[in-house]
């Protein structure tokens, strides 16, 4: 499927996979919308008044509340972004008879299930069988480094990658037309082999250590069995 010239928009496109995304789909020559929060706020039923006149052929849906810890303490916020604000989504693309991308996460694989990978697997239940769930998980490059983060939690098993990379694998889903749940990564591997690709001298933490430090149950093992 060629996207060349494809009308699309995105929720979410001032965020971390959101910036990536419209970087490499104007390279591939859509023409692309992407307001801003203040310009959609995907919450409510009002739309993007570009949505007045422009009718687009797919919906990527990348906005969400994704700060997992502070999903515990403030769930009416998590539900009314990640629930309510993936449903009005979901209700616009069948209105205008788009195709529509749903960002999700690799957490709703694991149990016991934080609050915040509650809300994704309740978004996930909103959209239709014949649209396209993407599960993934990302890390933007420099997260690890002597001015950031010094410290991993180890062992954590994960499928994910560079929020670059995860982009590029979105992108060959939406040229694919695939349907359905798709699982997003790259070959599985720990969290600090991730980091020390970055930064070789990332101290271990002991997962053990993570629940009282992060304020949840963070999760031990996502790894997905891999679509693409």
């Amino acid at each position: 499927m060629k996207l060349d010239g494809l009308r699309v928009i995105l929720t979410g496109g001032s965020g971390r996979l959101g910036k990536q995304l419209t970087n490499i789909l104007w390279d591939e020559g859509c023409a692309l919308a992407y307001p801003t929060s203040e310009q959609w706020d995907i919450t409510t039923t009002k739309l993007p008044t570009i949505l007045d006149y422009w009718v687009p052929d797919i919906i990527i849906h990348c906005a969400a509340y994704t700060d997992v810890p502070g999903a515990e303490n403030n769930k009416s916020d998590a539900v009314r972004v990640n629930v309510l604000g993936t449903e009005n989504v979901v209700s616009l693309a069948k209105d205008m008879g788009c195709r529509l991308i749903h960002i999700s996460s690799d957490y709703v694989g694991y149990h016991p299930m934080g609050f915040y990978a509650t809300t994704k697997m309740m978004a996930e239940a909103l959209v239709p069988e014949t649209e396209t769930i993407i599960r993934t998980s990302f890390k933007d490059r420099g997260t690890w480094g002597e001015n950031a983060l010094t410290g991993v939690f180890h062992p954590v098993y994960t499928n994910a990658d560079w929020t670059d990379v995860i982009a590029k694998k979105i992108v060959e889903v939406i040229k694919s037309d695939l349907r359905g749940v798709v699982n997003v990564g790259t070959k599985e591997k720990t969290l600090k082999d991730l980091a020390m690709q970055e930064y070789a001298d990332v101290a271990e933490i002991p997962v053990e250590k993570a629940d009282g430090m992060v304020g949840y149950h963070y999760p031990r093992d996502c790894r997905m069995k891999l679509t693409i």
